[in-house]
């Protein structure tokens, strides 16, 4: 043996001895250890392994790894439905409406949903108070836990301006006023307290934010957009996402669940129509995806499609059943990951896309497939229990792929994990009352309700002052009434109205008479006022503006209590509620001032009234545009923003006091 030779052999030896130390290292690490996280089962019961505790959710007596809190999401995801039955995958999918007795009896049909079927989702609706909400949040964890496998049910509202399906709680103005702020930190604030508010509670998913651009100043929906121009539509939504959920990283234990829509952007209804196509060019389509893009910049958890068709996309099928949009669009080319959930009414929707298109007739089987196996939807909204019945027979009859089912469940469950409910569904009843809508979350909310506020024209009328010996008549129907400020997708608040607002604020030597609607009294009481402060706008609403898509006008009777004010010949100040940019041609011509509040949610009447007495310095621009006549709306594009000819008053407009 040479020298040369023996150095190598050393030198090789050496290397193998320091390669198994290496390999030995991982064996004389430490143990890892974790943080017992906060289990608080109310049916099934706690095993202990490794010195920690775990919820034995299917009560086999053995930790699963659906059950190991110490694992990541996707792991237990897999586990979890990996155990499902066909059943119990397409139970996950389905996100039924929930909607609370009067009483507050929780009904015996909810017992079946939640543990006899182990449905994923549940809509609720028309809470009467913070603790009726987490009470029966928290019925509904306890079926759920009871079911075969102990999965938490994903509760979710409609919840487009805070928590507004549930009385007491933060009742934020409607996305247009937070639009007039033009305030990206307000509108997170906002949403960090609906988060807040919501996980209160227990609900873990908001049907919202609403990234629809206000391109058609007709359509219904227009309150519940951030207006018409692309970028700040953008900005403020993707505040709102993540606001929502709690970072930019997707969801977490802090988080709730953002759904966005109306995909691919329903802003362009056709002549203004809810449900009607949707118009569009290529170029066009893309602007009114933006806010979409820069939501999956944010991780976006879900997305939801609307009802019309999509034209651009898809000459027949509706949003909802369209593969070309949901499928080649949203899932291959944007590269969507997360949940796809339908609006409410899937069956309806595909069925009345195909009808108004093609003139077909589709049966309900028919429908079920193409969104099933086509469009390939996860959650679906608002359908009867009985669709689990007709999904497991197609399944059973190899109508439907079960790995489609599979990837849905998939989908729904690991939001699931991410979220942490498997851990603990529940809320705390004694803190939701105290938390929710409490009066430094008021403050925020009062706070949007002036920034919002939008005064259109003042001739020098305003502000008005305080303790004057004057007499002040309020007319009009709007001035009276809670929900005419708090607007639509909510429930009934608290509050107060204009009237009572300004009769708060006029002072004691004030006198402030209100009248609703009785012409003949309002032109009586209009000739002893100093004041008169007409309240104009369009009621509380959904879908439909009560006075019809196809105008903007203001309404008949309304007309006849302004020009009976007018009258009078004295000082007349218009104030306008409601979600879509008004025509207020005759009101710019004949009154002193119009202070444009929109829906300002449940602290508005409050801000409306220091703006007329001059508390508030109105700072709010008008995030749309506000046409002069119905012809000029007639003319317009409605897939184009800023487009209306000669309007009333530009995107942008806004005056503050002292100018």
């Amino acid at each position: 043996m040479t020298k040369k030779w023996m150095r190598r052999s050393l030198a090789m030896l050496g290397a193998l001895t320091l390669t198994a130390g290496l390999w030995a290292a991982p064996a004389m690490a430490e143990e890892k250890t974790y943080t017992q996280p906060t289990l608080n089962p109310h049916v099934k019961s706690i095993i202990e392994v490794d010195g920690y505790q775990f919820i034995d959710l299917n009560s086999n007596g053995t930790l699963d790894p659906y059950e190991d809190w110490r694992l990541d999401a996707d792991t237990r995801t897999a586990d979890l439905v990996g155990q499902m039955t066909v059943r119990e995958k397409i139970a996950q999918m389905q996100h039924p409406t929930y909607l609370p007795r009067a009483d507050g009896k929780i009904p015996s049909y909810l017992n079946k949903w939640c543990n006899k079927e182990g449905i994923g989702m549940l809509l609720i609706r028309e809470l009467n108070s913070v603790e009726a909400a987490a009470v029966s949040m928290n019925t509904i964890q306890e079926y759920a836990e009871g079911s075969r496998l102990g999965v938490p049910v994903l509760v979710s509202m409609d919840s487009v301006h805070g928590l507004s399906y549930v009385s007491g709680a933060t009742v934020t103005g409607h996305n247009l006023a937070l639009a007039a702020t033009r305030d990206e930190d307000l509108v997170t604030r906002l949403a960090e307290i609906a988060r807040d508010e919501h996980i209160a509670i227990g609900v873990r998913m908001t049907l919202s934010p609403e990234a629809d651009i206000a391109s058609e100043p007709r359509w219904g929906r227009v309150m519940e957009t951030f207006g018409e121009d692309p970028d700040l539509v953008t900005k403020m939504v993707t505040a709102q996402v993540v606001a929502f959920q709690n970072g930019r990283d997707g969801l977490n234990t802090g988080a709730i669940v953002a759904c966005m829509k109306h995909f691919p952007g329903a802003g362009p209804q056709m002549e203004g129509k809810d449900t009607s196509p949707i118009i569009s060019s290529a170029e066009t389509l893309q602007i009114h995806l933006k806010p979409y893009y820069a939501a999956l910049e944010v991780n976006i958890a879900s997305i939801m499609p609307y009802y019309s068709v999509p034209l651009e996309l898809d000459m027949e099928n509706s949003a909802i059943g369209s593969k070309a949009t949901l499928q080649d669009l949203l899932r291959d080319e944007m590269g969507f990951e997360g949940i796809i959930q339908t609006d409410w009414g899937m069956i309806w929707a595909i069925q009345e896309g195909r009808g108004t298109m093609m003139g077909e007739e589709v049966s309900d089987e028919e429908a079920i497939l193409i969104g099933i196996t086509e469009s390939r939807v996860d959650g679906i909204g608002g359908e009867s229990i009985r669709l689990i019945d007709q999904m497991e027979e197609l399944t059973n009859a190899g109508k439907i792929d079960e790995d489609i089912l599979t990837a849905a469940a998939t989908r729904i469950v690991k939001a699931k994990f991410e979220l942490g409910v498997f851990e603990n569904p529940y809320c705390d009843v004694e803190y939701a009352v105290q938390f929710v809508g409490n009066e430094e979350h008021q403050a925020v909310n009062l706070e949007a309700a002036r920034k919002a506020m939008t005064l259109l024209k003042n001739d020098g009328i305003l502000p008005l002052k305080q303790d004057e010996k004057q007499t002040i008549l309020v007319c009009g129907p709007r001035a009276g009434d809670m929900d005419s400020l708090v607007g639509g997708w909510s429930s009934a608040q608290e509050g107060l109205t204009i009237a009572d607002a300004v009769a708060a604020y006029a002072g004691e030597n004030a006198t402030v008479i209100y009248e609703s609607d009785n012409v003949e009294r309002i032109a009586e009481l209009a000739k002893d006022a100093d004041i008169i402060i007409v309240s104009v706008g369009e009621p509380s609403y959904q879908h439909d503006p009560p006075w019809g898509y196809d105008t903007l006008e203001i309404t008949g009777s309304q007309q006849e209590i302004l020009e009976a004010a007018k009258a009078s010949g004295k000082p007349m100040v218009t104030v306008v509620t409601g979600g879509r940019p008004y025509i207020l041609t005759w009101c710019d011509e004949n009154t002193n001032a119009i202070l444009e509040a929109y829906y300002p949610g449940s602290q508005g009447g409050i801000a409306i009234a220091e703006t007329l007495f001059g508390l508030n310095n109105p700072t709010g621009k008008t995030p749309l545009q506000f046409p002069r006549d119905m012809d000029s709306v007639r003319n317009q594009e409605g897939d184009v923003s800023f487009d209306l000819e000669n309007p009333l008053y530009d995107y942008g407009w806004g005056l503050s006091y002292g100018e």
